[in-house]
C-alpha cells in the first residue's frame, strides 16, 4: 500500500471510504500523511483503529539512510 499512497502525489490527507482492516491507513501514517477512513461495519472499524494505533506507536522499523551530500565542481 505504500506504493499506492505514494502514487497520490504530494497530497497531505488520504481518504479511504472502504477502510476494512486499515491497511491504507497504516501506509498513510507511515508515510507521514494524514488519514481519514470510513467503514460502516463497526467490527472492522475497531480492528482498523487498533491496527493504525499500533503502527503509530511502533514508529519506523527502518530509518531512512541519510542522503549523502556531494559538492560538485562549477567548472
Amino acid at each position: 500500500m505504500h506504493w499506492c499512497v505514494e502514487q497520490a502525489g504530494e497530497v497531505q490527507t488520504i481518504l479511504d471510504p472502504f477502510m476494512g482492516s486499515g491497511t491504507t491507513g497504516v501506509a498513510a501514517i507511515q508515510l507521514g500523511r494524514k488519514f481519514i477512513g470510513i467503514e460502516r461495519e463497526e467490527r472492522y472499524f475497531d480492528i482498523a483503529c487498533e491496527r493504525i494505533a499500533a503502527a503509530v506507536g511502533q514508529g519506523k522499523l527502518f530509518a531512512p539512510e541519510p542522503v549523502k551530500q556531494e559538492q560538485g565542481a562549477l567548472l
